[in-house]
């Protein structure tokens, strides 16, 4: 078992130690939400390439009904375990045929994501928390603003001519979120917008100044077409804008 996989800091021990403590009693009100909103994407590909699925928290298992295979992205033996557990203990219907991939397809070596792609034909995208964290996974490898960039290109260029999901961290702090979910605006909301409406902070200039953490998730997807923000509090007092946004290919 890889002691990088399980320390590392885009989830790792310590978020399935949360996970154990939080997920019912706080991660509820955003899992649910999370779900309904997953529902409405009915993507036409039979396999879906899922990056991030950790232990599938937050992943209502219905949701992968409808796949034949399920390719996962993940570095953490541990979180593959406890999300294949889950899949099989859910009273699902259909059950897809699962393969976990463990080598970085993102961070360090954004090189092979193409090729693999392209080898399994026809596929969905779902990624599951984890552009608002491959800023941190960059910084963690030793990577700069270059390395980050091929990063954000290499997914952009994936997304082409395919179905796409993804639900994502847009900042995260002390600042208590409270409003009706998902909040979904037609295009994707500017900072000025979300300090105004989501965060009730017209007087602040920017995130950084209401003490938020801004997970640089510009430049991924599409500004202009609809996006969802749900409120998740990862912790007691620890709370995380997420944003989504999906795109389903014509049949």
């Amino acid at each position: 078992m890889s002691f990088a996989a399980l320390v590392n800091p885009a989830g790792g021990i310590r978020y399935h130690l949360r996970a154990r403590r939080y997920s019912e009693r706080l991660w509820h009100p955003f899992r649910w939400a999370l779900g309904e909103w997953l529902l409405g994407w009915r993507p036409p590909e039979r396999t879906l390439f899922l990056f991030g699925p950790s232990g599938g928290y937050n992943l209502q298992p219905f949701l992968f009904e409808r796949f034949d295979q399920l390719v996962c992205f993940e570095p953490d033996p541990l979180a593959f375990a406890l999300f294949a557990r889950r899949l099989k203990r859910a009273p699902l219907e259909r059950r897809p045929k699962l393969e976990r991939i463990a080598e970085d397809h993102l961070v360090a070596h954004p090189e092979r994501l193409a090729p693999r792609l392209e080898s399994a034909g026809p596929a969905a995208l779902l990624f599951s928390n984890l552009i608002g964290q491959l800023p941190m996974l960059a910084v963690d490898a030793g990577l700069g603003d270059l390395e980050f960039e091929r990063t954000r290109e290499t997914i952009v260029e994936a997304l082409h001519g395919r179905s796409h999901a993804s639900f994502h961290d847009r900042s995260s702090g002390e600042v208590r979120l409270d409003f009706a979910q998902p909040l979904i605006a037609d295009s994707r909301l500017t900072d000025r917008e979300v300090l105004d409406s989501i965060y009730n902070a017209s007087d602040e200039p920017s995130l950084e100044s209401l003490g938020l953490v801004d997970h640089n998730t510009t430049g991924f997807f599409s500004e202009a077409q609809p996006h969802a923000y749900f409120t998740w509090e990862l912790e007691p007092g620890w709370f995380h804008l997420i944003e989504g946004v999906q795109s389903t290919k014509p049949e």
